[in-house]
C-alpha cells in the first residue's frame, strides 16, 4: 500500500458547529433516510447538550468540497440539527465508500425493526421498495426475503405481524379508499 493510500484511509477528529457548516444527508444515503423519517419514533430525546463536546457520540461524516455529508446515526444528526446546532459537536471525517455508505444507511434503518410501536408490515414493504435485496439479504443474514425471515429478525412472532396486515386493511377499509391491498398478504 503506497503512503497516499495510507493517508487516504484515515479518519480525523474535528469539532465542528452545524450551524456554521453545510451538513445533509449524503445522496446515497438518501433513500434510506427518507424510510427512516417515515417510520422513526416520534418520542422526545434524551437532552444531552449540556453534556461536554469530548463526551457527545461521534458521527461519521465525508467531506465534500465545501459541505459535509453523513450516512447514518440519523436519530442523533436529526437532535444535533433541532437542538444543538450552535454547539461544537464532535465528527469524524472520513473517506466514503459508497458501497459502504449504502450498507450503514440501510443498517441504521433496520434498526427501526426493534422498535415498540414500528408498524412492521409497513416498514418491511419500504424495506423491500426501497433497498437492494442483496443489501437486505447481507444485513439480515438470511438467504431469501419472506415475511417470516424478517419476523425472525426483527425478532416479532408472525402473528403479530398479521395482525397487523390485517389491522392495515380494517384501518383502509375504514377510510373508504379503493385501494389494491394484494401486497399486504405477500408471505
Amino acid at each position: 500500500m503506497s503512503m497516499q493510500d495510507k493517508t487516504k484511509n484515515t479518519a480525523r477528529h474535528q469539532f465542528l458547529i452545524p450551524s456554521k457548516v453545510n451538513i445533509m444527508v449524503h445522496p446515497s444515503a438518501v433513500s434510506a433516510h427518507n424510510v427512516w423519517l417515515k417510520f422513526r419514533s416520534k418520542k422526545s430525546s434524551i437532552k444531552i447538550s449540556d453534556v461536554d463536546k469530548y463526551y457527545k457520540p461521534l458521527v461519521r461524516i465525508i467531506c465534500d468540497r465545501d459541505h459535509y455529508l453523513y450516512f447514518d446515526r440519523f436519530e442523533r444528526m436529526s437532535q444535533i440539527s433541532q437542538e444543538e446546532s450552535k454547539l461544537k459537536q464532535p465528527f469524524i471525517i472520513i473517506a466514503g465508500h459508497d458501497q459502504q455508505i449504502v450498507k450503514m444507511a440501510w443498517s441504521e434503518v433496520l434498526t427501526l425493526c426493534f422498535y415498540r410501536d414500528v408498524n412492521h408490515v409497513l416498514l418491511w414493504q419500504h424495506l423491500k421498495k426501497h433497498c437492494a435485496q442483496s443489501i437486505l439479504r447481507e444485513l439480515m443474514n438470511c438467504d431469501v426475503l419472506r415475511v417470516e425471515d424478517y419476523c425472525r429478525f426483527a425478532g416479532i412472532d408472525q402473528h403479530q405481524y398479521e395482525y397487523q396486515q390485517r389491522s392495515l386493511v380494517d384501518e383502509i377499509k375504514e377510510l373508504g379508499l379503493e385501494q389494491d391491498t394484494s401486497w399486504l398478504y405477500e408471505k
